[in-house]
């Protein structure tokens, strides 16, 4: 029978090897929070373009129905309170152009929606335009 002290049987983790799993779980958590917090930014970014693309089109698709009747003017003002994109600043800028050799007579009606990016990274803007032809 050997002589001498026991063989002692380690259970658990060292101090070192907790410090590390504490570490590369600190980091991870980091990297986790801050995907988190870049896919709510771009969720909100996509929710206001998708929602100014939409009064844009509406606002074109109207005056595009009552274009044979009447041509709508140049204009610009600032959405009101209660709009869902009140603060936000729209034009609407309609030119007259000759095409076809000067032969047909059309109005360009352009709807451009603007708005602050509300971390302050730049302005942000959306313009569409539409046809409409003259008689």
């Amino acid at each position: 029978m050997p002589t001498g002290s026991p063989l002692k049987i380690q259970i658990g983790f060292t101090l070192l090897e907790v410090l590390i799993a504490f570490s590369l779980l600190s980091i991870l958590l980091t990297v986790i929070i801050q995907s988190q917090a870049e896919t709510a930014y771009f969720l909100e970014k996509t929710g206001k373009q998708q929602l100014v693309q939409r009064v844009v089109m509406n606002e074109l698709s109207v005056a595009e129905r009552s274009c044979a009747t009447m041509i709508p003017e140049s204009d610009e003002g600032t959405f009101a309170d209660d709009h869902s994109l009140a603060g936000d600043n729209w034009q609407r800028t309609v030119i007259e152009e000759d095409i076809f050799l000067g032969l047909i007579q059309v109005a360009r009606i352009s709807y451009r929606i603007s708005w602050k990016n509300p971390r302050g990274k730049g302005d942000h803007a959306f313009e569409s335009s539409v046809l409409c032809g003259r008689r």
